[in-house]
């Protein structure tokens, strides 16, 4: 009977635990938008937030050619920039997580800060080329969510302006 009990205990755990999880949260998805300096130049710009991919250019447009940022530790190349903002004001950002290229990086490394507060939102300026014509990131906004991934894709028939 006690092992009857037993089983019956872990079954009912083992089911909630399904319905539950692992304590991981699902969270929206993030808003994206073009950065305010428009790097990369005018280009058309979707993004699609059901599946989290951002498409860019179009047949005959150009991504300008940006020069190398010191500060910012950017590389000279076809860049464009995107900002991108959590998916709800109550986020605790201050764990964040991003991984670009195979870079980790944690919250005070790339979200941006005014005035020593921590903003809502960051800024990306991945490199495209005629052979990397697509490009990705993961975030895990808040300690306890699921980590997110989200694509950038330069459309065919977009081409690259050169130095």
């Amino acid at each position: 009977m006690k092992l009857l009990k037993i089983c019956i205990f872990l079954f009912s755990f083992c089911f909630l635990f399904s319905l539950v999880g692992c304590g991981e949260k699902e969270l929206p998805s993030a808003k994206i938008v073009r950065d305010d300096a428009r790097t990369g130049g005018s280009l058309s710009f979707v993004y699609d937030e059901r599946d989290r991919i951002v498409y860019i250019g179009g047949k005959d447009e150009y991504i300008q050619f940006s020069a190398a940022d010191d500060i910012l530790g950017l590389s000279e190349g076809n860049r464009v920039g995107l900002k991108v903002f959590t998916p709800d004001e109550s986020l605790d950002v201050s764990y964040a997580k991003l991984e670009m290229n195979g870079v980790n990086y944690n919250a005070n490394e790339f979200m941006e800060y005014e005035n020593g507060n921590i903003q809502r939102f960051f800024v990306i300026k991945p490199l495209f080329s005629n052979e990397v014509k697509e490009n990705s990131f993961k975030i895990t906004w808040e300690e306890g969510s699921k980590e997110q991934e989200y694509k950038i894709i330069v459309k065919n028939g977009t081409k690259f302006l050169e130095k």
